[in-house]
């Protein structure tokens, strides 16, 4: 049976602490508060009930006038979703528009922008699949490539898995030899290898290359605590910076990889290996 891997939902990762602006107060007022507070966005409330939205976009200093009326969106259906909300469809919903709200009894509980991706909830789902995606990948290597060192892997990084074999060799801890290298010394195996690749389900050798060297550029974003979304302005293709959208075709990469090598058989499960 396979281990249970950490599941992650848009209250674990929406911020609770909601603060939010009357609807009389002046636009450049609005404005400052958000841009002072560093806030994407914040709910508009009439009444002490709330009655809509302001994005740091509808606003700016320069604006007149004395309330947000006319700058606020309405408060609907389409910008609430739901606290159990999992991980992949709050990245679907977080590519279609960047902000969103969690709702209680009369009042806004939680928001949720594309920069919630950046915390440490998220960081914790991915690492969890990319390190069980390694397993896999391990458990296929093995099996498809046992002579694994004649790939291209360079002196250098057989030296460092050679080292770290051998300090765990001392300690009495060994494992086999490839569980010391690093994710990125399995990508290069794993995609010099036509049937390691193609079990995976890759048609082509450079879509293998590219599409698991996202997934090492993001192990290795989660592993240092980098930004996982550098972009939270835009989803366009040529858009500077890891942005939603990508991170969910990486993650989309993974699932499907991972479902690949299970249905071929690979499947570590619970193997002490872990």
């Amino acid at each position: 049976m396979p281990r249970d891997l950490y599941n992650c939902t848009a209250a674990e990762l929406a911020t609770h602490s909601v603060e939010h602006l009357d609807q009389d107060t002046p636009p450049s007022d609005a404005a400052a508060w958000l841009d002072e507070n560093g806030y994407d966005a914040a709910p508009v409330y009439a009444d002490d009930d709330p009655v809509g939205f302001l994005h740091e976009d509808d606003v700016t200093t320069d604006d007149g006038g004395d309330s947000l009326e006319n700058q606020l969106t309405p408060l609907t259906i389409d910008y609430m979703i739901s606290g159990d909300t999992s991980f992949t469809d709050v990245l679907s919903a977080l590519i279609e528009q960047p902000v969103y709200f969690l709702g209680g009894h009369n009042h806004v509980t939680g928001i949720l922008t594309r920069a919630d991706l950046n915390t440490a909830p998220a960081r914790i789902y991915l690492f969890d699949r990319i390190t069980y995606l390694e397993e896999h990948l391990r458990e296929l290597i093995l099996d498809k490539k046992p002579d694994w060192k004649n790939t291209p892997v360079t002196a250098d990084e057989l030296d460092d898995i050679e080292d770290r074999y051998e300090d765990a060799q001392a300690a009495n801890v060994a494992l086999d030899e490839l569980h010391y290298a690093q994710f990125s010394t399995i990508e290069t195996i794993a995609t010099s290898v036509d049937t390691c690749w193609q079990t995976c389900g890759f048609s082509t050798k450079g879509g293998a290359d590219s599409r698991l060297h996202e997934v090492t550029e993001l192990r290795n974003d989660v592993a240092h605590a980098n930004l996982l979304v550098e972009n939270t302005d835009s989803n366009e293709f040529l858009s500077s910076g890891r942005t939603t959208e990508n991170l969910h075709n990486t993650l989309e990469t993974i699932h499907d990889v991972l479902s690949n090598l299970q249905d071929a058989g690979y499947d570590p499960g619970n193997d002490k290996s872990k």
